[in-house]
């Protein structure tokens, strides 16, 4: 072998190690991050447009009608009464008031029946009806339920009983009839009449 070439080789590959350990050490000191350095926060995303507000919701405003003048109701006319009629059969009738209007006249009545010898008896068998002071007759409108208006023995029926017609405004009396003709010991359908005052109270 060529010492002179020995030499040469000698040198590049020192050389190459030089310029190695030159690299390696530039490596070293690159800097490094910081443990207790957090890493940069990334950009916030830009907020999404704000939507319309919500709407409450307003009640609803009706508009007044405008294409019929309102119709004002038929007067109606309420007397306070505190009247009791009884018939020997065992049938008491009590009314507390009378209700004028323009197509029925309505009575408030609370009627009780006792009696040892039947279990029932009836008010509307016959004809009932209001009488006023001319000899107008306005007969009852039967409950489809109870026709004749049976009231039962021992029983008390709190309720109207209500005449199909107006009472003329002139009256100053009434006389409701029940079972007309009848007496008032007749257990089926005892007959009674109660007069009736129609002065406000």
């Amino acid at each position: 072998m060529n010492p002179g070439t020995s030499d040469s080789l000698s040198r590049a590959a020192l050389a190459a190690a030089c310029v190695l350990a030159l690299a390696l050490a530039g490596c070293d000191r690159a800097p490094k991050p910081k443990a207790d350095e957090a890493p940069a926060a990334a950009p916030a995303a830009p907020a999404a447009p704000a939507g319309p507000a919500p709407v409450s919701a307003a009640p609803a405003v009706v508009p007044a009608a405008t294409t019929a003048p309102a119709v004002a109701a038929a007067a109606t006319r309420k007397v306070p009464v505190a009247l009791q009629g009884v018939a020997s059969a065992g049938l008491t009738v009590r009314v507390k008031g009378v209700e004028i209007g323009g197509d029925a006249t309505v009575v408030d009545v609370s009627i009780s029946f006792a009696n040892r010898i039947t279990n029932t008896t009836m008010l509307a068998l016959a004809d009932t009806f209001l009488e006023d002071e001319s000899g107008a007759r306005l007969h009852i409108k039967r409950p489809e339920n109870n026709r004749n208006i049976s009231v039962r023995e021992g029983e008390t029926l709190d309720g109207q009983l209500v005449f199909m017609g107006s009472v003329p405004v002139s009256a100053r009396t009434l006389k409701v009839v029940f079972n007309d003709g009848n007496q008032g010991d007749n257990i089926v359908a005892p007959g009674l009449t109660i007069n009736l005052p129609l002065q406000d109270g």
